[in-house]
This record gives structure tokens, sequence and C-alpha cells, in this order.
């Protein structure tokens, strides 16, 4: 082949146009939604019931009432200690009492700060640059995750999107921009950042603050065309996730209705985004002039110096080669006093349900444990482990059949969520987590279950990462001012954790039963049925 290649033939130049080009087999498929599917499909299965019914004998139906038995007997006795025993293990004494430290120096660039993490990166320059998205005014937010998008997918004024992305090929190990959104502890308002993050070798790092300079700078955001199809690739990828990801959906929206976080991920990232991206499409085609002029103005605002944390992972041998560079760089960006937005969070204290075409629901409950009158603990990592992998796996998987169930608690906020996963259930869940309350007050636990699960914290703690990894961990610590010393009192607790605090876990939980909030997505049906039973939902929503 390398023969024929270099006497010039066009070897898979010649497949493409054989295969592809000229390729008259083709067969097009058009799939074409039946909203009554789902209820056919569930007539037949009872009518096949009803009929296998009818054939069996009184022995029949006694064994099957036996069989039932004694698989429900098996779903709810758990291994023996005896068993569990020969299963090799970590103890306690196997763990670091000491947290794992990031090396982090934090310097100044013209007045912002810098941080540099030391670690071996074998040559290659890793750096973020986090712009504080809190400047911006609220109407602005659901632009976000588009405006990151097309900041390296709408070219320049000197390149258009194609030659821009060779370029980066060619000169960088890859540039992207994200959102960063949480929670902060001790306080009501949330942390927000647009983050771009780029990384290239030594001898890249010119080329890689050129490509970042002129993305920044002077990205061609006036092109309707390729902005429509960036919305439409976001659209299609929300409703394409709502079924593969329809736990995080029902998350997002669930947290929506509790923090400012959660109603600002779920506007730059859940439903409320994709309802906007819906009605985006028609503004790019009726009112551009106004859709540009809002992007124009969120670069101008967001790229600012006088709102930037940068933060560098090499070793230190090749950052003081690197330190000029960058300095340079973010002398070049615009500086302006950085005013700053102002958000008015609409919580809605009702629950909801999005309903789409499935058989399935993922099925969410939840509420902030702070304002419950918890104090945190973090002990609550370790039942929070504990409940995914006993109760909630064996009454919500094993024996209500959904596909997964399992507990968050989001340390920073507050939050406290219950979610399953591909679910035929609906009421039943809830019910379930209802029970979670009495199941750790009552809980009898062995002291070997106790070190199992602190151990598993402690491994969620501790993942092996990589530099850049680390580097990253140490920049999203800093913005949410999380310090090495709150970090160890966490690990601490964890450590200490004992049955007394699962039981107390349980009592505050107990509030969570009457105070919750619960978000469903699935279908239309289950939702009416669940309705007609309790009234349940004060809100339902067509979402697909």
């Amino acid at each position: 082949l390398k023969a024929r290649l270099a006497n010039g033939e066009r070897y898979f130049e010649g497949l493409i146009e054989k295969f592809l080009l000229d390729n008259l087999h083709r067969t097009t498929v058009l799939m074409e939604p039946d909203l009554e599917a789902n209820k056919r499909r569930e007539e037949a299965e009872k009518a096949r019931l009803e009929a296998a019914s009818t054939k069996l004998t009184a022995a029949d139906r006694q064994m099957i009432v036996e069989e039932t038995s004694r698989l429900q007997q098996m779903q709810v006795t758990g291994d023996t200690p005896e068993n569990l025993a020969t299963i090799p293990s970590l103890t306690l004494e196997d763990l670091d009492k000491e947290g794992k430290q990031i090396p982090t120096e934090i310097i100044e660039a013209h007045g912002r700060p810098l941080l540099v993490h030391d670690l071996f990166t074998n040559g290659i320059a890793y750096l973020d640059l986090a712009f504080n998205l809190r400047t911006l005014p609220q109407a602005y937010l659901p632009y976000i995750s588009l405006f990151s998008q097309a900041l390296f997918e709408m070219g320049t004024e000197t390149e258009d999107y194609v030659k821009l992305t060779q370029r980066i090929g060619r000169k960088s190990g890859g540039v992207y921009a994200s959102s960063f959104i949480s929670s902060m502890q001790h306080t009501d308002q949330s942390a927000a950042w647009l983050i771009v993050r780029g990384k290239g070798t030594m001898t890249q790092t010119a080329d890689l603050l050129d490509i970042l300079r002129d993305v920044l700078l002077t990205v061609k955001l006036n092109n309707p065309e390729r902005f429509k199809q960036i919305v439409l690739e976001a659209k299609a990828g929300l409703e394409g996730g709502l079924v593969p990801a329809g736990h995080r959906v029902v998350a997002a929206r669930l947290r929506a209705h509790l923090t400012e976080a959660g109603w600002l991920g779920e506007q730059m990232g859940g439903v409320t985004q994709l309802f906007f991206l819906r009605d985006l499409l028609k503004q790019i085609e009726n009112q551009w002039e106004s859709v540009l002029a809002v992007l124009e103005d969120i670069r101008r605002i967001i790229v600012n110096r006088d709102t930037l944390v940068a933060n560098v992972t090499l070793d230190a041998a090749n950052w003081s080669q690197f330190q000029p560079q960058l300095e340079g760089f973010i002398g070049g960006l615009p500086a302006a006093p950085a005013g700053a937005g102002t958000w008015t969070p609409d919580f809605d204290s009702s629950s909801e349900a999005l309903t789409i075409p499935a058989q399935v629901n993922y099925v969410g409950k939840g509420g902030n444990l702070y304002k419950l009158g918890y104090k945190l603990h973090a002990s609550a990592m370790v039942i929070q482990n504990f409940l995914g992998t006993s109760y909630l796996w064996e009454r919500i998987r094993v024996q209500g059949g959904a596909y997964g169930g399992f507990a968050t608690f989001d340390r920073h906020s507050g939050v406290f969520a219950f979610l399953s996963y591909r679910d035929p259930n609906l009421l039943k869940t809830l019910d379930n987590y209802d029970g979670t309350a009495k199941f750790l007050r009552e809980l009898d636990l062995h002291p070997d279950e106790l070190t199992k699960n602190i151990i598993g914290t402690i491994g969620n703690i501790d993942a092996y990462q990589l530099p850049d990894a680390k580097g990253y961990t140490a920049l999203v610590r800093y913005l949410l001012g999380d310090s090495d010393e709150e970090r160890q009192q966490r690990r601490e607790e964890i450590l200490g954790t004992t049955a007394d605090d699962f039981r107390q876990f349980g009592e505050t939980l107990e509030a969570l039963n009457q105070a919750g909030l619960v978000v469903v997505l699935g279908s239309k049906d289950a939702v009416d049925s669940a309705n007609t039973e309790r009234n349940l939902f004060g809100k339902v929503t067509k979402v697909l």
C-alpha cells in the first residue's frame, strides 16, 4: 500500500469515491412518533397476561405465590457477616489520616490572582482562565453555554471556523470553554465562572496564547447560519439526553427550586434552557441583530482582565519560561471596572412533573437540610454512599425494578435529593424514599459495614488525578473558598463516623418527608395517575 501511495495512486480517495460518493445503494428511514404506541403495548401485555392466567391450574397459582414469596425474601435478605468477611478489604488503619495537598502558589499578574501548581507535567503547560459570570445581567444567562461554544466554533476576523479548528489542532493540545456553577458554603450566593481551558507543549505556548487572544478578542459572532447550527445541535443534545440522562434532568430541576446555583444551572443547561433554545431559533430567523447584540455585549462584559482568575499547572523550571508570556497575554486583555449583575431567582415551592413519551420515570425528591435545622457533619457523605448500596439499591432497583436508585448531598448548599433511574414506578418510589428515615433510625449497622463505607467515601475523595486534574481541582477549591483546614476537618469527621450518626441523620430525613419537593420526568399516564391518587403536582409541563 505504501508503494502504491508513493507511486501517486489516490488509494483512499478512490475508496471514498467508489463506496460513498458514487454509491447508489441507500436506504432512507423515516421515524414518526406514535402517541398511542405505549397504550397499545400495555393493552396487549394485559391481554396476554389475562390469557395466560385463564390457563393456570390451582397448583400453578400456588407455585407462583410460593416462588414470588421466596424471591421477595431473597431480595430483603442480606449477606451474612460470615460471607462478607471472606471478601478482602482495607481497614481504617490503612487510610491516610491527613488529606492530600496540591502544591499551590498564589501570585499576581496585573493585579489579578494567578494560581501556580508546581507539578511534573512532562513539559505540557495547562492553562485555565476563569472569568466571573456574576458581572452579567440576568437576561444574558441563557446564552452562556452557546457563547462558550461559539468562541471556538464561529471563526475569527482572520480565520473561518474550519481554519481555526485546524490551527487549534496543529498548534496546541486543545482549547475549549465551559461554565462552572456551584453553591458556596456559608452564603446563599453561588459561584459562577466561564472557564477557558487550554494546553500545549512548551514549544506551543506562544501559539496557544495567540489562539486564545484571537478567540477572546476577535471571534466573529456575526454569522447567523453558523450560530443557528450551534443552537440546533445544543437543542438536539438536550432533547436526546432527556431519556438517557433523565435523572440528571430531574436533579437539576429539583435544585433549581432550592438554590441560586441550581436555578442558574437550569437557566444554562436544563429544561429551561431547552425551552429558551426553541424560542431562540425563531429569534435568529426574525431578529438576528438583537441576538447578535446580546452576544457582543456578553463578550464585552466577560472578557475583562479585572474579573479574571488564571490557573497554571506546570513544573517550576518550565514555569519560569512561560510566566513572561502569560503575563504579557493577561496584560493585553481589556480592563474595565467590573459591575455586578442583578439576579433574582424565582424559586417555585411546588412539586412538578415533566412529561415525555416514555415507558419509564425518573423520580426525584429533595430539600435543603440546612433550612430544616441540620448542621453539616461529613458523616453525611458516608451515609449517602451507604444508602446507594443498601436501602435504595434494594428497594428501588432490586424490588422496584428501576435501573438505579441513589441519593445525593451537596454540602455547599445543604440540598439532599433522592433520585431513581429508568423507574417503572412513581408513587411506590416516593414511599420508599420516605421510608429511608425509619430505616436509618432503626438501623443495626455492623461495624464491618460501617468501615467499608468509610473506606469507600475516602476512596472517592482520594481518587487518583493526573496533574491537569489536580490543578483544576485546586482552582475550584480557590473559587469556592474551600480551605485546607475545612477539608481536613471533613476528613476527620468521615473517619470518625459512627452508627449514631446514621440514626441522627435519619431524624433529619424525617423532616424531609413532609417538607421535600418532588420532581418527576416521565410518562403522562403515570403523572396523571399519581395526580389523581394524591394530587401531587402543582405544575405539569410537557417537555417533549
